[in-house]
């Protein structure tokens, strides 16, 4: 496992966007490390790092996973969800963050409710890419990906990949590196 959270990181340092194959709560303390990685200390204004998850338990279980780190680094995260308040979310978002963690819907609308800017970010995360796709979600990552700046761009997929999903990763990333954590069976 220690082999391959170094190589993965690695290849996200040599400035690869990345397609990993992984079970996404299993990995939560790699994904920690690749956010601090590209976000190592606090900065004011826009945030750096957006990761979008599947749905609000995921994003709840992310968020809580890295609180901790978060505290001691100085860091802080926004958690944006289906079923939360929209106003508290907006005004937390207006105050500043370094990560946003949450939904493709709510983020997007979050965004077009110019609640945050994204021309500092660093990082676009999209954990488990197949669910998310399944949901019907592909507009709302379209919306967001299209006003991206020059970031790292990492796809995490929990099964194998379906024809669609290979298309879309094909067409957001473009040239990519995957790697396949080892724990996964073939």
């Amino acid at each position: 496992m220690e082999d391959f959270n170094a190589a993965t990181r690695k290849l996200l340092r040599a400035g690869n966007a990345l397609v990993i194959q992984a079970n996404v709560e299993a990995n939560f303390s790699l994904f920690e490390h690749i956010i601090t990685d590209c976000i190592p200390e606090p900065k004011e204004g826009s945030p750096r790092g957006i990761v979008i998850c599947s749905d609000d338990q995921m994003a709840r279980s992310l968020c809580e996973f890295l609180e901790k780190s978060f505290k001691t680094l100085d860091l802080t995260l926004d958690l944006i969800v289906e079923k939360g308040q929209r106003v508290r979310q907006r005004n937390d978002l207006f105050f500043g963050t370094e990560l946003i963690v949450g939904t493709p819907r709510r983020i997007c609308e979050m965004y077009f409710q110019n609640g945050f800017n994204i021309g500092e970010l660093k990082l676009f995360m999209l954990l488990d890419l197949n669910t998310i796709l399944k949901q019907g979600n592909k507009g709302f990552v379209n919306r967001l990906s299209e006003s991206l700046p020059k970031c790292k761009k990492v796809v995490v997929e929990t099964l194998e990949r379906e024809k669609r999903v290979t298309e879309y990763i094909q067409e957001f990333l473009g040239r990519y590196k995957a790697i396949k954590d080892p724990q996964i069976l073939d």
